[in-house]
């Protein structure tokens, strides 16, 4: 499964908005793309969509510079873009991973977003390869508590073959190998408690 990326647009025009909504859905690497015309209910926002990467206009940031801090503090995964105006092309902007301008040609900035889809596209896939479904979850959960692959087979009323599928997909997604390894994952994200642990 490609990995897609999801985006939040945050720009008081409607037609600046728009454009940008257009360049950024031509990337292959595109999934959704939210926008907000102002930062009044950003964070909020921010915690709804999982976004990969925040695009917003530096007129917006002006007023409420500790803003950033907050967002970088909150979401330490997330790319910042700033869209900067004529009247601030050369400014610097601390804590944003990218400056576009309006003036900047279509191609230049296409180039600039590219770069940075490219720069966390990686972690992208490590994040997707250990999302776990709920079923290998459970299957996880019974390695961990000692059970053998029939045993498992009968908590969970699927085959022993079934079983081994599951575990299988579940060493490819993690790399962990052992029944130790996985009893740690397992206590390590809440799966099990330590103390019912084999």
């Amino acid at each position: 499964m490609a990995v897609k990326f999801s985006f939040l647009i945050v720009e008081k025009s409607y037609i600046i908005r728009s454009g940008l909504m257009q360049i950024i859905s031509n990337f292959y690497e595109t999934g959704v793309v939210n926008e907000l015309h102002n930062v009044d209910t950003l964070l909020k926002k921010l915690s709804e969509v999982n976004a990969d990467v925040l695009i917003i206009n530096a007129k917006l940031i002006a007023a409420v510079p500790e803003l950033i801090l907050d967002i970088r503090k909150r979401f330490e995964q997330l790319k910042l873009v700033v869209f900067a105006g004529t009247r601030r092309e050369a400014d610097e902007f601390p804590g944003f991973d990218l400056k576009i301008s309006v003036d900047e040609p279509k191609h230049l900035i296409v180039e600039k977003i590219q770069s940075l889809i490219n720069e966390i596209k990686p972690k992208k896939d490590n994040n997707l390869s250990e999302n776990l479904s709920e079923r290998e979850k459970d299957v996880v959960k019974q390695i961990a508590l000692g059970k053998t692959n029939k045993e498992i087979g009968e908590a969970l009323f699927i085959s022993p073959h079934t079983v081994i599928t599951h575990r299988k997909n579940i060493t490819g997604k993690l790399g962990i190998k052992t029944v130790s390894g996985l009893t740690v994952y397992a206590i390590l994200n809440n799966l099990i408690k330590i103390e019912d642990a084999v």
